[in-house]
C-alpha cells in the first residue's frame, strides 16, 4: 500500500505539470490547439537520434539520474531518485517527438508513463489507479483532476548541442496568455522569486519570507492579505540555441511584469526599494541542465 500511496501522489504531480506544461507550449500559428496530438513537423538533421544523454544530481537529501534515450521519433526519459536512506523510485516517459534544428527546439508528446512498474498510457488508467489507491470511484478520480492530462498537448523544449556533443536541455517559455507551472527571478535581486502553480502564486525570498497569493491566471491579477497586484507576459524570443547556451538571467528566455498595488514590509526595505504602482521584471527559469553523452 505504500508503494501505490508513492505511485498515486507521482501520478496527481506529474499529471498537473504536464496539464501546465502543454498550457505553456504554444507555437506561431494563430489557431494552434495545445490539445492537438499531432506534432508539428521536424526540420534540419537530426542530430540527437541514437545517442543517449545523462544528468545526475547528488546532494544530502537525495540522488538523482535522468537518462534520455533517443531514437530517429521517439525518445524514453528515466529517472531515478533514491531519497538517503530509502529505496530508489524509477519513473519512465516515453515520448513521441519532433525538433527544429535551426532553432533548436524539441516537440514532445507523452506516449506512456511508468512508476515503478506500473506503466500507464491514457487518463482512464490513471483515474483508475487513483480510484484504487484512494478508495473512491472513477468517475470521482475524474472530477479531481479535471482538465489535467499527460498526454494531451505538445510539450517544447530548447536543447543546444556543445562542442564536447554534451547537451543542454531546458524549459520554453512561448506562450504569452499562461505562466502555469512557471517560475521566475527577480531580475534586480535573484533571491526574489515567483512561482506559480495553477492557482497561487508564491513569492519568496529565500527561506526568510515567503507569501503565498490567490491567483486569477485568466485576469492575470493576484490578491492576498500583505500582497495585491496584476502581471503581464513576455514571451520568449530567443532559444538556447540562439544564446549560444545558457544565460538564466537573460530576458530573451522570456519574463512577466508585476505591478504591486500593495507590498509587505520586506519587500519595500532597502533592500529591495519597491513601491506600488511600478512594473518590476521577473525572467523565467528555463530549469537547465546539462546532459552527458554517454
Amino acid at each position: 500500500m505504500k508503494a501505490l500511496k508513492k505511485i498515486c501522489t507521482a501520478l496527481m504531480l506529474l499529471a498537473f505539470a504536464f496539464v501546465f506544461a502543454s498550457c505553456s507550449s504554444g507555437s506561431d500559428s494563430d489557431d494552434d490547439d495545445s490539445s492537438t496530438k499531432v506534432l508539428p513537423p521536424s526540420v534540419g538533421e537530426n542530430v540527437l537520434a541514437g545517442n543517449s544523454y545523462q544528468y545526475s544530481q547528488k546532494n544530502f537529501e537525495k540522488t538523482k539520474t535522468i537518462t534520455y534515450v533517443f531514437k530517429d521519433d521517439t525518445v524514453t526519459e528515466t529517472e531515478v531518485e533514491q531519497p538517503t536512506g530509502e529505496s530508489p523510485e524509477t519513473e519512465i516517459t516515453e515520448y513521441k517527438y519532433t525538433y527544429n534544428a535551426n532553432i533548436g527546439l524539441l516537440y514532445l508528446k507523452v506516449v506512456s508513463w511508468t512508476f515503478d512498474g506500473v506503466k500507464m498510457t491514457s487518463m482512464n488508467e490513471v483515474y483508475e489507479c487513483f480510484a484504487k489507491v484512494e478508495g473512491c470511484t472513477v468517475k470521482e478520480a475524474k472530477e479531481y483532476f479535471g482538465d489535467a492530462d499527460m498526454f494531451a498537448g505538445n510539450i517544447s523544449k530548447c536543447y543546444f548541442v556543445k562542442d564536447d556533443g554534451n547537451i543542454l536541455l531546458g524549459d520554453y517559455f512561448d506562450d504569452d496568455e499562461d505562466v502555469e507551472g512557471s517560475k521566475f527571478g527577480y531580475a534586480e535581486n535573484a533571491a526574489l522569486r515567483a512561482n506559480f502553480d495553477g492557482k497561487e502564486i508564491e513569492l519568496n525570498v529565500g527561506e526568510r519570507d515567503s507569501w503565498k497569493i490567490k491567483l486569477d491566471a485568466k485576469a492575470k491579477t493576484f490578491s492576498g492579505k500583505e500582497i495585491k497586484g496584476s502581471y503581464t507576459v513576455k514571451k520568449a524570443t530567443k532559444t538556447l540555441k540562439d544564446l549560444n547556451g545558457y544565460d538564466k538571467s537573460n530576458e530573451a528566455n522570456g519574463y512577466i511584469t508585476i505591478k504591486f498595488s500593495k507590498l509587505p514590509a520586506t519587500l519595500t526595505s532597502a533592500q529591495y526599494n519597491m513601491k506600488t504602482d511600478t512594473e518590476y521584471k521577473f525572467i523565467f527559469d528555463p530549469d537547465c541542465d546539462e546532459y552527458k553523452k554517454l
